[in-house]
């Protein structure tokens, strides 16, 4: 009796065991067990009803197919997050317009259109955060708010020399 008490006394006082988790949930391999089950363990005098049956293996059938049609729609949004990913991606250092609806002190919603160059995209929020210059002031645009990209409007050197040979014509260049 003194080894008992010496081995509980050296086991860890925290320590419990894991419990078994119950899911709740069936799947079509849970489905097609019990079914299977219930065929083999019928009472031969009295069988399972050709209805039943029929019922049960439709009932098999529409697990599946909306198990099928879950996988597919789950595929289908991780491709659109995908997407809209890249789309914002796409709108870096590209002019873009859009609306920030914030609320006022009197609690009324107040819609303010941001305009400015794309400087970057912050993905930690759902859609994603287009982040913009707008007139030196990084304001973040959810990019469903964005109503236009456009290319930003740049000079290069040579517009700018045909723009001041255009308009000074009395200089002559040799």
């Amino acid at each position: 009796m003194a080894e008992v008490s010496a081995l509980q006394s050296s086991l860890d006082p925290t320590y419990e065991p894991k419990k078994r988790e119950i899911n709740n949930n069936l799947g079509k391999d849970e489905f097609l067990q019990l079914m299977i089950a219930q065929i083999q363990h019928q009472d031969p005098l009295e069988p399972m009803d050709n209805s039943e049956s029929i019922a049960q293996q439709a009932q098999f059938s529409s697990l599946e197919q909306m198990q099928n049609l879950n996988s597919s729609m789950e595929s289908l949004l991780t491709a659109y997050q995908s997407s809209e990913k890249s789309s914002a991606l796409s709108m870096i250092g590209k002019q873009v317009e859009g609306f920030v609806t914030s609320t006022d002190a009197d609690g009324n919603a107040v819609t303010n259109n941001i305009g400015g160059l794309v400087k970057g995209v912050d993905f930690t929020s759902a859609p994603p955060m287009i982040v913009v210059d707008s007139d030196g002031v990084e304001v973040k645009l959810p990019q469903n708010q964005v109503s236009s990209v456009t290319l930003p409007q740049t000079t290069t050197v040579a517009d700018d020399l045909t723009s001041d040979s255009e308009t000074d014509d009395s200089e002559e260049i040799i």
